[in-house]
């Protein structure tokens, strides 16, 4: 899958992908103990390094004038890899491959992310909203003529159904959902 054609495409990351697909792969048996173990401990750092990013402060330990570690890491100019000593020596060991780039990535990422969660959580919501019989897709300005042919061949009873016809794009069911709603109001 090319990841620039999917649709959530910052949850789809390189760096992430262990802590998407492990736990999955655990349930089906193909995750090895000495994997999982390593999985596990790779989460107990992320969990202990976010911690201390968030809690800690430039500077002063404890004046609320200077910004948090995670806030100081959200900025464009500032590097994981500064901190690397000071999350050795929260750690007491040494972290995981990767686990400083996803934390990295993930803070410098956190306001696009947020934004992509509540879309997910928008599609989620309306993945049930009927469509009526009769919607006439052609009439809708927006959506190209291939998919208004798509739509019009296939009849799709929910918006989830229309998203999973192929060629019909996440962008035009948010077209399709924008316009179902007019007709409902």
């Amino acid at each position: 899958m090319f990841t620039s054609r999917a649709e959530f495409r910052l949850h789809l990351r390189i760096d992430n992908a262990d802590e998407r697909l492990t736990p999955i792969g655990r349930k089906v048996g193909l995750v090895t103990d000495q994997r999982w173990n390593l999985y596990l401990r790779k989460q107990e750092q992320k969990r202990r390094v976010l911690e201390l990013l968030e809690t800690a402060r430039i500077g002063c330990e404890s004046s609320d004038d200077h910004p948090t570690l995670i806030q100081w890491l959200r900025r464009p100019e500032a590097k994981i890899a500064t901190l690397a000593g000071k999350i050795r020596e929260a750690l007491g060991d040494e972290p995981v491959h990767g686990l400083l780039t996803t934390i990295e990535t993930e803070a410098k990422y956190a306001g696009y992310i947020a934004q992509q969660e509540r879309q997910i959580e928008r599609l989620r919501d309306s993945e049930g909203r009927r469509i009526p019989q009769e919607f006439e897709f052609s009439e809708i300005p927006g959506l190209s003529t291939e998919v208004k042919q798509k739509l019009q061949r296939v009849r799709p009873e929910t918006l989830g159904q229309a998203g999973r016809i192929p060629g019909v794009t996440p962008a035009a069911v948010a077209v399709l959902d924008v316009y179902l709603s007019l007709a409902r109001a």
